[in-house]
């Protein structure tokens, strides 16, 4: 299968294409300049390329809207990029009284060749004012085509169907695909193809091709896609046939495009990002109503994120926006009419007063002592237990509980966060029903307790009458300040580590001048953020193979074990805590990937996502010490790890050449803690000098 580009890489390329082919075409919007490129970086290089056609611009989408009019008004082809879509609202008056207007009002038809660039879509923490999807504001508006970028069609013929309008074009461009790989050749996995249809390729159909049931069809326009295809994937291993329907144009909507899928389908469910009512799925139902009634088995439904604002909050973000489980839920019910054993549980349906969904009713069968344990059982309800989350913890610490006591959840639903040594846990819910909270946020917690119940909700107890509160005795305040649970935790591998690991620590310096050049190179042909780190793990996970003592692991009855594949762990302190998330298999990763998986990792930690599974496997770490000024660090070698490389500030070297000239080279003092019981200085000098050697080629 050919490699695919990513999508921020393969939309600039298109840009670039149109600005070769164009000599009138223009590129507004705020810092597009190089070298900042925008501020998703898609529109890195055509300053440099094009400089007196490509402008930074005032912050006034107002403004920068308006000169695109009087540009496109004299002929000129316009690219608008508004740096977040939520500020699109500020575009709106030239939009729909001078952008759209000037093609018909003056007496004749006037070509107004301008594409209005709007990144949308949440999922990456932006919080309520940069995370929405504001597609629908722009629909019905006379004169305005809206596009939507989608990972199965091609940008550059996106981009060439909306200036053929000679109309304005807006392009909405979910941020959550800029670095996701483009589908190519037809195919979406070793399974799913695709296909596209329409005589201007407007629609991309991914199906089964082996399936030969009617299917469901999901409509679901650029990021809203994968989500769709994700949720038919679950689907299909439940024996359900769905496909998903991808349009590249969202309005005027393409009917005819679609008109040959509809007749046999079992049905069609639209899924958006955007927040119901005035919606474009709306559009889409009105519009396969008029056209296709007849062969529409069933009423097409609508599927979107909830109403209200989304949230910075990881959890509270994934619990408004519209979901892969969102889709499937309404899939299942469609084709089972129950919900879809995904942990969502349908909204639509009450259970009877005396059962909580999720839970048992008490059998009227059976033994009487049976009877009698299961009514206990409803009683006293399902207790909410601490699993274990790693072997390198006694106890963990309940960070917060998510839901408040005595509300009502559901089965899936997040209700508390569990912080251990490596990571912040959430804990969800196995059964329906109310909430009780037998343990308060902070304490401490061991694997396999108990710190609360999910009860029927009948059984939960009514309030006790107020008792009579004992006098109150005062306590000297103790000096000092408690330490947060998450340094806590810090603090108990770091003693673990000084207590049981003999470490011994040898440092070089290393001329990093060509790896610097090398990760800016990769960076340009791979549209990835790539630097000296990912450029240091690559080296180091081909090491794996000559030096596999450094990546072995000590077991606690003085055996050793090599690891099959380099697994490099990272640190990353983004102020609430230092993690240590785990790349595996990173040999197998070109930097381009490597770097997408460092900006992943590094997200999660920020938006305190990581799991206990993405800090899993390490056998061997690289510590960043890179802040500036830093040129040594000794780095802690964690528990089952037997060496850490530390990484730390590249500094300025001015030396003499062989020649006698001046010359300036990038260093950096790389230093390797190593357990002195696998591995000894030689061997560790000789790892130093084939990484330094590693980094200078």
């Amino acid at each position: 299968m050919t490699r695919a580009e990513r999508m921020s890489q393969h939309l600039n390329r298109a840009l670039h294409e149109l600005f070769a082919a164009d000599e009138r075409a223009w590129l507004l919007g705020e810092d597009v300049v190089d070298p900042y490129g925008g501020a998703f970086k898609v529109t890195q290089g055509l300053s440099t390329a094009y400089p007196d056609r490509v402008l930074s611009t005032p912050l006034s989408e107002n403004g920068i809207t308006g000169i695109a009019g009087g540009l496109a008004l004299c002929g000129d082809t316009v690219i608008v990029e508004i740096m977040f879509g939520d500020f699109v609202g500020l575009a709106f008056d030239p939009i729909i009284n001078f952008l759209t207007k000037s093609v018909a009002m003056y007496g004749e038809h006037t070509p107004m060749r301008v594409v209005i660039r709007c990144p949308v879509g949440g999922g990456r923490g932006y919080g309520p004012t940069h995370s929405q999807s504001v597609q629908k504001h722009f629909i019905g508006i006379p004169h305005l085509a809206l596009f939507e970028l989608s990972p199965l069609h091609d940008a550059a013929d996106v981009l060439a169907a909306a200036l053929r309008r000679d109309e304005p074009s807006m392009l909405f461009e979910d941020k959550i695909l800029y670095t996701q790989r483009r589908y190519v050749d037809n195919r979406v996995d070793d399974r799913l193809a695709f296909e596209l249809l329409g005589a201007d390729r407007n629609w991309a159909r991914v199906y089964d091709p082996a399936a030969a049931a009617a299917p469901t069809l999901v409509i679901a326009p650029g990021g809203a896609a994968n989500r769709a295809i994700a949720a038919a994937r679950k689907a299909w291993e439940q024996g359900h046939n769905v496909e998903v329907l991808i349009p590249a144009r969202l309005y005027p909507f393409d009917v005819d495009g679609v008109l040959g899928l509809l007749d046999g389908a079992d049905g069609v469910i639209v899924a958006e990002e955007s927040t119901a009512g005035g919606t474009w799925g709306s559009e889409v139902a009105t519009r396969l109503y008029a056209a296709a009634w007849p062969l529409l088995r069933r009423p097409i439904e609508l599927v979107s994120s909830a109403a209200t604002i989304i949230p910075s909050a990881p959890h509270l973000e994934r619990a408004v926006l519209l979901s892969a489980d969102t889709i499937l839920e309404r899939i299942m019910q469609r084709a089972t009419g129950e919900s879809a054993a995904s942990g969502a549980a349908s909204r639509d349906r009450a259970a009877p007063s005396w059962q909580t969904p999720g839970t048992a009713p008490v059998s009227s069968t059976g033994s009487p002592l049976t009877r009698l344990r299961q009514a206990r059982a409803v009683e006293q309800g399902v207790a909410v237990s601490v699993p274990k989350l790693n072997n390198n913890d006694d106890s963990y610490v309940l960070l917060e509980w998510l839901v408040p006591a005595g509300a009502t959840v559901e089965v899936g639903q997040v209700i508390a966060a569990v912080e251990t040594s490596k990571a912040i846990e959430e804990l969800a819910a196995t059964h329906a029903g109310v909430l009780r909270q037998d343990l308060a946020a902070g304490a401490d917690c061991v694997p396999g307790s108990t710190i609360g119940y999910i009860l029927s909700a009948g059984a939960f107890p009514a309030a006790a009458p107020p008792v009579a509160e004992p006098p109150v005795v005062t306590q000297p305040a103790l000096p000092g300040r408690p330490l947060p649970p998450s340094q806590r935790r810090i603090a108990d591998v770091v003693a673990t580590s000084h207590r049981e690991i003999p470490v011994a620590f040898t440092a070089v310096r290393v001329d990093v001048t060509v790896a610097l050049a090398y990760a800016r190179r990769a960076a340009d042909e791979t549209g990835a953020d790539v630097s000296l780190t990912e450029v240091v793990i690559a080296a180091v996970a081909r090491l794996h193979e000559q030096f596999p003592a450094l990546y072995a692991q000590l077991t606690g009855d003085g055996r050793v074990i090599e690891a099959a594949q380099p697994s490099v762990g990272l640190t990353v302190d983004v102020g609430t805590g230092l993690f240590l998330p785990v790349i595996r298999d990173a040999a197998k990763l070109d930097l381009g990937d490597l770097a997408d998986t460092v900006v992943e990792l590094r997200m999660k930690a920020l938006r305190n996502r990581l799991r206990e599974d993405d800090m899993a496997g390490m056998n061997f770490l690289v510590a960043l010490n890179n802040t500036p000024g830093v040129i040594y660090a000794q780095p802690i070698i964690p528990p089952g790890v037997t060496c850490a490389l530390s990484v730390p500030d590249v500094h300025r070297e001015v030396v003499l050449d062989v020649g006698g000239e001046v010359r300036e080279r990038m260093m950096a003092d790389l230093g390797l803690a190593y357990d002195h019981r696998l591995v000894n200085g030689a061997q560790a000098g000789a790892y130093l000098a084939a990484l330094s050697v590693a980094l200078q080629r």
